[in-house]
């Protein structure tokens, strides 16, 4: 009787142990994680918004009018420059912060539960 129980202490002991542990002292990624991730997004940015896209649409088709700039657009520079490198070049920092703020782990969320037979009132 008295070796079960001190098994069970010692089985309650490695639990709390592995607990205290995991929970409460997260090992934090390598810093070569977020340099690998920060490296992969630079060439990377947010998709553009409609209200920005419909001004690149009315400066394409600006550049179509042959009336006004003959067989030339000149526009086009500047609309691949938006739609390729001009995206990341003006790209909003908290897309960037929140990305590298999501590798960082976090504690789990407490779970309270109520007394049973008493809940939550309606």
């Amino acid at each position: 009787m008295q070796n079960t129980e001190q098994q069970n202490a010692h089985s309650n002991a490695d639990k709390l142990q592995s607990v205290i542990s995991d929970d409460l002292f997260p090992q934090v990624q390598h810093i070569s994680d977020v340099k690998q991730v920060i490296e992969e997004m630079q060439s990377k940015s947010q998709n553009l918004r409609e209200p920005q896209i419909k001004a690149l649409l009315f400066l394409k088709r600006l550049g179509q009018n042959k009336y006004l700039h003959g067989d030339k657009n000149p526009y086009d520079e500047i609309y691949k420059y938006i739609t390729t490198q001009g995206k990341t070049d003006i790209a909003n920092p908290e897309y960037y912060l929140d990305t590298i703020e999501a590798l960082i782990p976090k504690p789990p969320k407490p779970i309270v539960m109520a007394p049973d037979g008493k809940g939550a009132k309606r």
